[in-house]
């Protein structure tokens, strides 16, 4: 995620489908932040522990899983630092089956992997319609600062924040000083707490992924990452696993890309391509046959008159009555994009919003806010991570200038939390050569979503680009999140895993089409 939440294909399966974070922009003067070279010093393998213990979950007849906790430190660059502790499950594989696991990396970033216990029966669910993953096993742990790793880097003092945001009609320097001021509390009391900050990174992701598969033992292995953790596996391949055999990212997101600079582009390339996807379909052109000027009108409208929706409360409350200007009605309407189920819907929802029927959009804008406010959710660790990865990297001239150049989307393009959040959240920032383009001999599978706003595919080309064995694959109609959206796909994993080193081929291929529209 930059301004959005990076969820990953683990949602699009069965986990709670998550959207965009709604925001305002406005930068305050940066405050300059130590660097963190000391950090990037890895610690010696010594430096974690491996425990395996009780599952915290009913282990259903016929199923085999062994659980865990991973203690590794809270600072890589200073191995006697305090410890962190993360849960894991290893879910085994039929008996015969191949010897190398699949290990899995969730988007976010701050998104868990989903081994709760509700999450668990999901990650079954998946096993069963998944060929590839009953021959292996599947370890899928949750990252540091996130789900039930220790400690919480939850933030209710941003959840609070949300519901005065959505609710009040306030100028976007204000509002935008309503989400510096959150994390800036959120950032005291997490730290207050004894949390080092600085510490949450994707090169400590990194080498938390590295410690986790030595410690395992296993001779070798197989990395399926989605979204944000897409970065942490190409970064974990810079960090020299010898025994990674084979890649496969879902939604591309690689360390050499300005994202909040590409925001507004992304975002206005993912709408074109649906409009074209309308035309194309004789039954969504005949329904909306003017569907990309009625998108423009009903956005420019919203600037001069915003959209009031009443939106019902996640937590159970009285519903709260939200106003969408041009910027927050575009961020709204993106998170059709993250479920393959709703991208159909889009023209129908664009047409009754231009109809004056607000009451099409409320599923949509209850996620948002949702997203705020669910407590599944780290935020914190999100804003140390985005704050030292991305942020520093992306010139505040060039966010604008490429906002500029898009009038439509332009309010939507400066409303990246991290834009006015980061600097109340002082976490120094990467190193240059975490910015490289990642180069490696592993076998790498890149999918992409052709109306992906998050992640666009040009992304994934971009990376295959520096890969000698990367087969960049684009999937018509889809979004964020190809292995939700396509069966095509999985099979494509599958046979990718059992030849890694051939471009992956399967005749449902042919058969890829556009969204399934519906037309009211």
């Amino acid at each position: 995620m930059r301004r959005r939440w990076m969820f990953g294909f683990a949602a699009g399966v069965g986990l709670a489908v998550l959207v965009s974070l709604l925001v305002w922009f406005l930068v305050p003067p940066r405050r300059e932040a130590p660097r963190t070279a000391s950090r990037d010093v890895a610690a010696p393998a010594e430096a974690s522990t491996l425990d395996f213990i009780s599952c915290w979950f009913a282990l259903p007849e016929g199923r085999h899983a062994r659980c865990g906790v991973l203690t590794v430190p809270e600072n890589w660059g200073a191995p006697h630092s305090r410890s962190l502790h993360l849960r894991l499950v290893i879910f085994q594989g039929a008996a015969g089956g191949a010897a190398d696991p699949v290990i899995y990396l969730p988007g976010g970033p701050g998104e868990p992997a989903g081994i709760d216990r509700e999450g668990v029966a999901r990650w079954w669910s998946l096993i069963d319609r998944t060929e590839w993953l009953q021959r292996r096993d599947l370890v899928v742990f949750d990252p540091r600062g996130a789900g039930l790793s220790e400690p919480s880097m939850n933030c209710p003092e941003i959840a609070d924040t949300a519901y005065r945001v959505f609710a009040e009609p306030l100028a976007p320097a204000a509002a935008d000083e309503q989400w510096a001021d959150a994390a800036r509390r959120c950032y005291r009391r997490l730290a207050q707490s004894g949390i080092d900050l600085a510490s949450y990174t994707t090169r400590s992701n990194v080498e938390d992924l590295h410690s986790l598969v030595s410690r395992l033992n296993y001779r070798s292995w197989n990395i399926l990452a989605a979204s944000y953790g897409t970065r942490v596996a190409l970064r974990s391949l810079d960090r020299g696993h010898d025994g990674t055999r084979a890649v496969i990212l879902d939604s591309v997101y690689p360390p050499a890309v300005a994202a909040y600079v590409e925001d507004g582009l992304a975002a206005s390339d993912a709408f074109a391509a649906l409009f074209r996807e309308c035309d194309q379909d004789r039954a969504c052109h005949s329904a909306y046959p003017d569907i990309a000027q009625t998108f423009e009108k009903l956005v420019r409208r919203a600037a001069e008159a915003p959209i009031i929706i009443d939106i019902p409360d996640p937590r159970g409350g009285p519903a709260l009555r939200a106003r969408l200007d041009d910027g927050k009605l575009v961020d709204v309407l993106l998170y059709a994009f993250y479920d393959w189920r709703h991208i159909g819907q889009l023209p129908s929802i664009i047409a009754a919003l231009a109809k004056g029927e607000p009451q099409a959009l409320t599923e949509l804008a209850r996620d948002a806010l949702d997203n705020y406010v669910s407590p599944r959710l780290s935020h914190g660790l999100y804003l140390s991570i985005e704050c030292h990865d991305e942020f520093p990297f992306n010139r505040r001239d060039e966010v604008e200038h490429a906002a500029q150049s898009l009038p439509l989307f332009r309010r939507f393009a400066l409303t990246a939390l991290p834009l006015a959040a980061c600097p109340a959240w002082p976490v120094g920032e990467a190193g240059v050569t975490d910015r490289h383009p990642v180069a490696s001999e592993v076998p790498v599978l890149l999918l992409s979503g052709e109306l992906d706003p998050v992640t666009p595919p040009r992304w994934a080309k971009r990376a295959a680009s520096h890969l000698r064995r990367g087969f960049p694959i684009e999937f018509r109609g889809a979004g964020h999140g190809v292995l939700a959206a396509h069966d095509c796909a999985s099979l494509l994993a599958g046979a990718f895993l059992a030849e890694p080193t051939r471009a992956p081929y399967a005749d449902c291929l042919l058969a890829v089409g556009p969204p399934q529209f519906r037309v009211r």
